[in-house]
């Protein structure tokens, strides 16, 4: 693969995570192991190896997975930052509000929970207050996420070789 056509993985890999990790409710993908981080490898890789008819070792397609996940969590804190600042809208609250209504919902009949209940009503409380972030407190966030999804990413992109390996074998 040359420059060009790895830029475009990256970039296809960081919109798809940026997306995953912002739009109400496909947040919900994150929820259950990172997997739309991981699925942001998976499909860039496997996007750009079938456009591109290229043979990929595994390490590369960590490799573009990889900065793929970088990418996408300085972009997605970035986006989650303007969202939070200028539409008073902070990424993933629906989501957390729909499980805790679920769990809610499922513990309603027993209680026993009702002191691990009154704990998750607490920290919903403190999850859902409004914040004011500084630009350092921002940057670290996005150093984190970029971290984080990085190799999860990287993963997903391996995922992509493994899978088109084992179907070309067919």
């Amino acid at each position: 693969m040359d420059s060009r056509e790895k830029s475009s993985t990256v970039l296809i890999g960081a919109a798809i995570v940026l997306v995953t990790t912002t739009v109400p409710y496909l947040t919900m993908l994150n929820v259950f192991l990172f997997s739309g981080i991981f699925l942001a490898g998976l499909v860039s890789l496997t996007f750009s190896i079938m456009r591109y008819q290229v043979r990929l070792p595994y390490n590369e397609a960590f490799v573009l997975g990889f900065f793929a996940g970088v990418l996408g969590g300085i972009l997605s804190e970035g986006a989650a930052w303007i969202l939070m600042e200028y539409a008073g809208y902070r990424p993933g609250t629906e989501s957390l509000a729909l499980i805790i209504g679920w769990l809610l919902e499922m513990a309603s009949d027993k209680p026993e929970l009702q002191p691990q209940v009154q704990a998750l009503l607490e920290a919903e409380k403190l999850a859902l207050a409004p914040i004011i972030l500084s630009w350092r407190d921002v940057l670290a966030s996005m150093l984190f996420s970029a971290a984080f999804y990085a190799p999860i990413a990287g993963f997903g992109g391996m995922f992509a070789v493994f899978r088109l390996k084992r179907k070309a074998r067919r």
